[in-house]
Protein backbone atom coordinates (compact mmCIF):
# COMPACT_ATOMS: atom_id res chain seq x y z
CA UNK A 1 0.00 0.00 0.00
CA UNK A 2 1.44 3.07 -1.21
CA UNK A 3 1.22 6.16 1.43
CA UNK A 4 1.25 9.73 0.16
CA UNK A 5 1.82 12.10 3.50
CA UNK A 6 0.92 15.57 3.40
CA UNK A 7 2.49 17.37 6.49
CA UNK A 8 0.76 20.92 7.45
CA UNK A 9 3.39 23.32 8.39
CA UNK A 10 2.78 26.99 10.12
CA UNK A 11 5.94 28.63 11.49
CA UNK A 12 7.43 26.40 14.31
CA UNK A 13 10.50 25.91 11.93
CA UNK A 14 12.16 23.77 14.89
CA UNK A 15 9.43 21.72 15.10
CA UNK A 16 8.75 21.11 11.77
CA UNK A 17 12.57 20.05 11.72
CA UNK A 18 12.03 17.23 13.81
CA UNK A 19 9.17 15.74 11.98
CA UNK A 20 10.55 16.00 8.98
CA UNK A 21 13.83 13.82 10.27
CA UNK A 22 11.54 11.36 11.68
CA UNK A 23 9.60 10.48 8.59
CA UNK A 24 12.68 10.34 6.76
CA UNK A 25 14.10 7.63 10.15
CA UNK A 26 10.73 5.64 10.09
CA UNK A 27 9.34 5.61 6.76
CA UNK A 28 10.62 2.56 4.82
CA UNK A 29 7.61 1.21 2.54
CA UNK A 30 6.34 2.66 -0.53
CA UNK A 31 5.67 6.60 -0.12
CA UNK A 32 5.55 9.87 -0.61
CA UNK A 33 6.06 13.18 1.37
CA UNK A 34 4.59 16.64 0.75
CA UNK A 35 4.56 19.89 2.70
CA UNK A 36 2.23 22.73 2.35
CA UNK A 37 2.66 25.41 4.74
CA UNK A 38 0.19 28.07 5.80
CA UNK A 39 2.36 31.02 5.13
CA UNK A 40 4.74 30.64 7.83
CA UNK A 41 6.76 34.03 8.75
CA UNK A 42 9.75 32.40 10.73
CA UNK A 43 12.36 30.84 8.02
CA UNK A 44 9.74 28.08 7.74
CA UNK A 45 9.48 28.44 3.79
CA UNK A 46 13.29 28.74 2.99
CA UNK A 47 13.85 25.65 4.77
CA UNK A 48 11.47 24.00 3.13
CA UNK A 49 12.30 25.26 -0.44
CA UNK A 50 15.90 23.59 0.49
CA UNK A 51 14.57 20.17 1.48
CA UNK A 52 12.69 20.26 -1.81
CA UNK A 53 16.09 21.10 -3.77
CA UNK A 54 17.89 18.14 -2.09
CA UNK A 55 15.45 15.41 -2.37
CA UNK A 56 13.89 15.05 1.18
CA UNK A 57 10.63 16.57 0.28
CA UNK A 58 8.64 14.83 -2.87
CA UNK A 59 6.65 18.38 -3.01
CA UNK A 60 5.83 21.70 -1.71
CA UNK A 61 3.36 23.61 -1.47
CA UNK A 62 3.82 27.65 -0.32
CA UNK A 63 0.00 29.24 0.44
CA UNK A 64 0.42 33.42 0.24
CA UNK A 65 -2.06 33.28 3.60
CA UNK A 66 -3.14 31.34 6.29
CA UNK A 67 -6.17 28.74 4.89
CA UNK A 68 -5.56 26.36 7.93
CA UNK A 69 -5.28 22.87 7.83
CA UNK A 70 -8.32 21.60 5.76
CA UNK A 71 -7.56 23.54 3.35
CA UNK A 72 -4.18 22.81 3.64
CA UNK A 73 -4.72 19.05 3.80
CA UNK A 74 -7.38 18.89 0.14
CA UNK A 75 -4.73 21.07 -1.75
CA UNK A 76 -1.81 18.61 -0.78
CA UNK A 77 -3.92 15.18 -1.15
CA UNK A 78 -4.94 15.90 -4.80
CA UNK A 79 -1.42 15.58 -5.69
CA UNK A 80 -1.03 11.79 -5.06
CA UNK A 81 0.21 10.00 -7.37
CA UNK A 82 -1.25 6.54 -9.18
CA UNK A 83 -1.08 3.75 -7.17
CA UNK A 84 -1.62 5.52 -3.99
CA UNK A 85 -3.60 3.76 -2.28
CA UNK A 86 -3.73 5.76 1.43
CA UNK A 87 -3.46 9.19 2.22
CA UNK A 88 -2.09 10.49 5.31
CA UNK A 89 -2.74 14.29 7.33
CA UNK A 90 0.52 14.41 9.08
CA UNK A 91 0.19 18.04 11.86
CA UNK A 92 4.09 19.83 11.96
CA UNK A 93 4.22 19.12 15.71
CA UNK A 94 4.52 15.61 16.20
CA UNK A 95 7.30 12.91 15.22
CA UNK A 96 6.78 9.69 13.99
CA UNK A 97 7.88 6.23 15.99
CA UNK A 98 9.11 3.49 14.42
CA UNK A 99 7.23 0.62 13.12
CA UNK A 100 3.84 3.39 12.12
CA UNK A 101 3.66 2.53 8.21
CA UNK A 102 3.76 -1.19 9.42
CA UNK A 103 1.12 -0.94 11.93
CA UNK A 104 -1.10 1.27 9.55
CA UNK A 105 -1.07 -1.08 6.24
CA UNK A 106 -1.93 -4.07 8.29
CA UNK A 107 -4.99 -2.25 10.13
CA UNK A 108 -6.12 -1.09 6.52
CA UNK A 109 -5.27 -4.70 5.26
CA UNK A 110 -7.19 -6.54 8.08
CA UNK A 111 -10.18 -4.02 8.53
CA UNK A 112 -12.02 -4.16 4.88
CA UNK A 113 -14.29 -1.65 5.95
CA UNK A 114 -11.82 0.93 7.66
CA UNK A 115 -12.23 4.19 6.28
CA UNK A 116 -10.14 6.41 8.15
CA UNK A 117 -7.84 5.22 11.10
CA UNK A 118 -6.25 8.03 13.46
CA UNK A 119 -2.85 8.24 14.31
CA UNK A 120 -3.15 8.24 18.27
CA UNK A 121 -4.52 5.36 20.39
CA UNK A 122 -7.70 5.46 22.07
CA UNK A 123 -6.23 6.16 25.45
CA UNK A 124 -4.06 9.42 23.62
CA UNK A 125 -7.08 10.79 22.61
CA UNK A 126 -8.95 10.38 25.74
CA UNK A 127 -12.03 8.17 24.16
CA UNK A 128 -13.29 10.92 22.09
CA UNK A 129 -16.07 9.16 20.30
CA UNK A 130 -16.96 11.56 17.74
CA UNK A 131 -13.57 12.09 15.37
CA UNK A 132 -10.14 10.45 14.95
CA UNK A 133 -8.43 14.01 15.41
CA UNK A 134 -6.05 15.75 13.15
CA UNK A 135 -3.46 13.04 12.06
CA UNK A 136 -5.23 10.54 10.41
CA UNK A 137 -5.37 8.13 7.21
CA UNK A 138 -7.74 7.52 5.29
CA UNK A 139 -7.94 4.96 1.98
CA UNK A 140 -7.97 7.45 -1.17
CA UNK A 141 -10.93 5.46 -2.42
CA UNK A 142 -13.05 7.48 -0.36
CA UNK A 143 -10.88 10.13 -1.88
CA UNK A 144 -11.79 9.41 -5.62
CA UNK A 145 -15.35 8.96 -3.81
CA UNK A 146 -15.71 13.27 -2.97
CA UNK A 147 -14.58 12.59 0.55
CA UNK A 148 -12.87 15.83 1.76
CA UNK A 149 -11.66 18.18 4.34
CA UNK A 150 -14.35 21.36 5.69
CA UNK A 151 -12.29 24.14 4.19
CA UNK A 152 -13.51 26.74 6.03
CA UNK A 153 -11.48 28.50 8.82
CA UNK A 154 -11.10 27.96 12.36
CA UNK A 155 -12.67 30.96 13.47
CA UNK A 156 -15.43 30.94 10.60
CA UNK A 157 -16.08 27.19 12.16
CA UNK A 158 -16.10 28.55 15.41
CA UNK A 159 -18.14 31.35 15.36
CA UNK A 160 -21.04 28.21 14.68
CA UNK A 161 -19.94 25.61 16.70
CA UNK A 162 -17.24 26.89 19.27
CA UNK A 163 -14.12 24.21 19.63
CA UNK A 164 -14.96 22.46 16.43
CA UNK A 165 -12.16 22.18 13.55
CA UNK A 166 -11.90 20.72 10.11
CA UNK A 167 -11.64 16.61 11.95
CA UNK A 168 -14.82 17.31 13.39
CA UNK A 169 -16.58 16.69 10.48
CA UNK A 170 -14.16 14.61 8.76
CA UNK A 171 -15.36 11.18 10.45
CA UNK A 172 -19.13 12.16 10.46
CA UNK A 173 -18.83 11.96 6.95
CA UNK A 174 -16.46 8.74 6.58
CA UNK A 175 -19.44 7.15 8.44
CA UNK A 176 -21.96 8.26 5.96
CA UNK A 177 -20.36 7.16 3.52
CA UNK A 178 -20.49 3.87 4.82
CA UNK A 179 -17.32 2.88 6.58
CA UNK A 180 -15.96 3.46 9.55
CA UNK A 181 -13.15 5.11 11.68
CA UNK A 182 -10.88 3.87 14.02
CA UNK A 183 -7.79 4.36 15.84
CA UNK A 184 -4.22 2.65 15.95
CA UNK A 185 -3.58 0.32 18.23
CA UNK A 186 -0.05 1.19 19.42
CA UNK A 187 1.75 4.49 20.05
CA UNK A 188 2.68 6.06 16.50
CA UNK A 189 2.98 9.36 16.51
CA UNK A 190 4.24 11.75 19.87
CA UNK A 191 3.34 15.70 20.25
CA UNK A 192 6.61 17.84 20.67
CA UNK A 193 4.30 21.05 20.89
CA UNK A 194 4.66 21.48 24.37
CA UNK A 195 1.62 23.77 24.56
CA UNK A 196 1.51 26.42 27.22
CA UNK A 197 -1.04 28.95 28.36
CA UNK A 198 2.23 31.78 27.87
CA UNK A 199 3.10 30.23 24.72
CA UNK A 200 1.82 33.21 21.67
CA UNK A 201 1.54 30.69 19.24
CA UNK A 202 -1.46 28.54 20.75
CA UNK A 203 -3.06 31.11 22.41
CA UNK A 204 -3.84 32.67 18.95
CA UNK A 205 -4.53 28.85 18.07
CA UNK A 206 -7.20 28.34 21.06
CA UNK A 207 -8.68 31.69 20.40
CA UNK A 208 -9.43 31.16 17.02
CA UNK A 209 -11.12 27.74 17.65
CA UNK A 210 -12.99 29.08 20.20
CA UNK A 211 -11.97 27.54 22.99
CA UNK A 212 -10.58 30.33 24.82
Amino acid sequence: MKIHTVMVTYNRLELTRQAIQSYHATATGPGSLVVVDNNSTDGTQAWLNNQYLIGLIDEIILLPENKYPGYATNRGWELASPGTSLLHRADNDFVFLPGWETHVRLLFSLEPKLGQLGMRTDEEELHNAHNVGGNCVIRKQLWDEGLRYDERPWPQIAKKVPGYTEDSFLSPKVRKMGWEWDRVQQPCIRSISMESEDDPYYQRTWRDRGIR
